[in-house]
């Protein structure tokens, strides 16, 4: 009974102020401790790290679109495991062995003298704790092991972390000419269509519905939904006008390639292959399917023969073409393009629902020469007076 007031005092003495991290998790593991004196079925269980992380890998596996990226990833995570610190049980893990592992894949894991990127280094970090999660959810690790794991920190508003990739105008336009030839008004055409007509968000326009198109008006309504939310919610409802040839595309689609389809609320998805609302991979397949340059009519400009390409030759691996580009890179192409053609930020950001201050971050990425001739004329009409020592005469 000394023993439990002695404790007492010293848990009020030391909490009463402003307690450190350190005491924090010292008290914590003796807590833990003695629930695993007090109830040995709750103790931490030892198994084999090996078969532990075969299991993690399937699951991780059979749960993404890419299995060969993850795959690296979790190379890497294995390695690390088995051949640096070499861990042969759950038992031999220690939060140092968690934090160092941060470390090791930015400044070791690579045979190049330059570290690893913040931007990659973040999707491993998050990979990998996933994984000490999985330990921590199947009693193999102690919960603090996921304070232990470190995060990099990205500068987005000094321009780190921006994926910079975006679809060529050139390529936009002959994958449009070669769909409205030889896919004319199937699923996969309109998909395309859409996408490089209005720069959509990829689960904005996977929750369009049939009546939210309007062939007599030209438009296409933008409205959340539960189940199909926009990103900003009511804030991202809007109506764009389609132009050119493709609301006859659409009607065309609807009239006689459209499946009579409904999904599980009984609404009619705008986009279906039959199976109910198209899917986010599946849109994102069809993206890195119709934008290899090789399979519209382009040369590659990577050089390589196609028939020995397993990028052309297979539809499924069409997103290892280092030219093919995913809907997120067509809706940076089409911003980009349109702020070219002299579209303001505010009508883009009543087509696209993207901000001013995010189009110029994310969105709208000129190469040097183009943003230069974007502001020519601007400046040439403003030399009106020939007296000014700072006119461009």
């Amino acid at each position: 009974m000394t023993d439990n007031l002695d404790d007492v005092e010293f848990l009020k003495q030391h909490l009463s102020g402003d307690p450190s991290e350190e005491l924090l998790e010292q008290i914590a593991s003796t807590v833990v401790d003695h629930i695993e004196d007090s109830f040995p079925e709750l103790s931490l269980k030892s198994r084999s790290m090996e078969v532990v992380f075969d299991e993690f890998r399937q699951k991780k596996l059979d749960e993404v679109e890419s299995t060969e990226q993850y795959t690296r990833k979790l190379d890497y995570i294995q390695t690390y495991f088995k051949d640096v610190i070499r861990v042969d049980s759950t038992d031999d893990l220690t939060s140092e062995y968690i934090e160092e592992y941060y470390k090791w894949r930015k400044y070791e894991s690579l045979t190049r003298d330059k570290p690893l990127a913040d931007t990659t280094l973040k999707d491993d970090m998050y990979l990998f704790r996933e994984f000490i999660r999985y330990l921590i959810e199947h009693r193999m690790a102690p919960v603090r092991f996921e304070k232990s794991v470190r995060m990099p920190e990205i500068d987005y508003a000094g321009g780190e972390g921006v994926d910079e990739k975006k679809l060529d105008p050139k390529v936009a336009n002959a994958a449009l000419n070669y769909l409205r030839k030889y896919e004319y008004a199937d699923i996969e055409h309109i998909s395309m269509e859409l996408m490089i007509q209005s720069g959509p968000r990829k689960g904005g326009l996977i929750g369009r519905d049939v009546p939210d198109f309007s062939y007599d008006e030209r438009v296409l309504r933008y409205e959340t939904d539960e189940t199909t939310p926009l990103k900003n919610d009511e804030s991202s409802e809007r109506e764009i006008t389609l132009y050119g040839d493709v609301p006859e595309i659409i009607q065309d689609y609807l009239n006689d390639q459209r499946p009579p389809e409904t999904d599980e609320e009984g609404r009619e998805p705008l986009l279906t292959k039959g199976n109910g609302r198209m899917s986010p991979s599946t849109l994102q397949k069809i993206a890195y399917k119709w934008t290899r340059p090789c399979v519209i009519g382009l040369e590659c400009p990577e050089d390589r023969v196609p028939n020995d390409c397993e990028a052309a030759q297979k539809n499924n691996s069409a997103y290892r073409c280092p030219s093919s580009r995913a809907p997120h890179h067509i809706r940076t192409g089409y911003i980009t393009d349109q702020k070219n053609r002299g579209a303001s930020a505010e009508g883009i950001e009543q087509r696209c629902d993207v901000s001013p201050r995010v189009q110029k971050l994310h969105y709208d990425l000129p190469d040097d020469t183009v943003e230069r001739e974007r502001f020519e004329e601007e400046f040439r009409n403003i030399d009106d007076d020939p007296s000014s020592g700072f006119n461009h005469n």
